[in-house]
C-alpha cells in the first residue's frame, strides 16, 4: 500500500504571541498551562497551528487562533457538571424528557480545569490511562496521539496514529523515538500459527511513513521545539528537555528521526509474563520487531526503561 501524509506540527508566530499575552493576562489559558505543572496530569501537544490538551488520553480541549483571537473547542461531554446528581433524567408518559436548566447540567466556563477533568473521568481508562502514566513519568515526551497518515493509493482517508514520541539524548545526537503502546489484554499483540499480529503490521506501516517523511518530520519538530521554548508557562517546565531542544536549534546536536517505532506492553502480572500461553506471542513479536524494540513492564506507572534517557 502506498501512503501519503500532510504531516506538519508547529505554531505561527502570531499565535504564539497571542498565547503569551493570554498567559500574562490570566484566565483559562493560564489555568490550563499551570495545570500541566500542578500534578503533571495534563499534556499540551502542538499540532498544525493549533493545540490539544490531553488528560488521561482524553482531548479536553482544542485551542486555535482565528481572526486575531484565541478560540477553544470542548466536547460537550466534558462540560457536564461533575456535581450534577443522578445521571438519569425523568421521562414522562408522552416520551418528553424532563430536562434541567442548562446551567445546572453544563459548565459555562472552562476555567475550572479540575471540573473538566472530573467530567472526563468516565471516558478514560485502559490503554489511555497507561499511556498517560508513561507520559507523566518521562520528561522527554514531546508529542502524543501522532497522526501520520493522509490518504492511501485508493484515496481512502487514513489516520495511522502513534501513541507518543520521546526526545532522547544520545551523545552528539538528539533522537526522536516513536512508541506504540498496548495493554496486555489487547488482542492485537497476539496471532496464532504463522499469522502476523496486527500490531506488527501497524508498526511496519509507521516505520514506512517515518522513513518516507523523515525530512518534513525533522523540519516540523524543529518548529515544535521553537514553540515550546517560546511559550510562557511551558518553557522551563522540563529544564533538561528544554536544554536538549536548544542544543538542536543552535546546532550543538543533530536531530535524528528514529524510523523504527518501539512497542510498549503493560498491564500484566508475573505469571502472565512468564506463562506458556504468552511466550509464543512474545517470541513472535521480538522476531518481527527486534527484541530491543519490544518493551514490557507489568505496571505502566514509572515505565522508563527503553523510553527515557534524559
Amino acid at each position: 500500500m502506498t501512503w501519503t501524509t500532510g504531516f506538519w506540527h508547529g505554531l505561527k508566530d502570531d499565535f504564539v504571541a497571542a498565547l503569551n499575552q493570554a498567559y500574562r493576562d490570566g484566565g483559562w489559558w493560564r489555568n490550563l498551562v499551570e495545570a500541566t505543572h500542578k500534578d503533571g496530569d495534563l499534556f499540551i501537544a502542538i499540532r498544525d497551528n493549533y493545540l490539544n490538551a490531553y488528560w488521561r488520553g482524553a482531548s479536553l480541549m482544542k485551542v486555535g487562533y482565528r481572526a486575531g483571537e484565541l478560540k477553544g473547542e470542548v466536547h460537550y461531554k466534558y462540560l457536564l457538571h461533575p456535581s450534577f446528581g443522578s445521571p438519569y433524567l425523568n421521562v414522562g408518559p408522552d416520551g418528553r424528557v424532563d430536562l434541567p436548566e442548562s446551567q445546572a447540567l453544563l459548565m459555562s466556563d472552562i476555567s475550572d480545569i479540575a471540573a473538566l477533568k472530573a467530567a472526563a473521568t468516565p471516558y478514560t481508562g485502559g490503554e489511555k490511562q497507561g499511556v498517560h502514566d508513561i507520559i507523566k513519568c518521562n520528561a522527554g515526551v514531546i508529542d502524543t496521539e501522532i497522526t501520520l497518515g493522509g490518504r492511501d493509493q485508493d484515496d481512502n482517508v487514513t489516520a495511522p496514529r502513534l501513541d507518543f514520541a520521546v526526545l532522547q539524548d544520545r551523545d552528539d545526537v538528539a533522537r526522536l523515538v516513536f512508541f506504540e503502546a498496548k495493554q496486555f489484554s489487547n488482542k492485537e499483540i497476539r496471532a496464532n500459527g504463522a499469522q502476523t499480529p496486527k500490531v506488527a503490521e501497524q508498526i511496519d506501516t509507521y516505520a514506512t511513513l517515518l522513513t518516507q517523511h523523515r525530512e518534513v518530520l525533522e523540519e516540523s519538530y524543529r518548529r515544535v521545539f521553537e514553540n515550546f521554548l517560546a511559550l510562557k508557562g511551558l518553557a522551563g517546565s522540563h529544564t533538561v528537555r528544554d536544554e536538549l531542544m536548544r542544543a538542536v536549534l543552535d546546532g550543538r546536536k543533530r536531530l535524528e528521526i528514529d524510523t523504527q517505532p518501539r512497542l510498549v506492553i503493560f498491564g500484566f502480572d508475573q505469571d502472565q509474563k512468564l506463562g506458556r500461553v504468552w511466550k509464543p506471542h512474545r517470541d513472535k513479536l521480538e522476531e518481527l520487531l527486534g527484541a530491543q524494540n519490544v518493551l514490557l513492564k507489568g505496571k505502566s506507572g514509572d515505565f522508563r526503561r527503553g523510553i527515557s534517557v534524559l
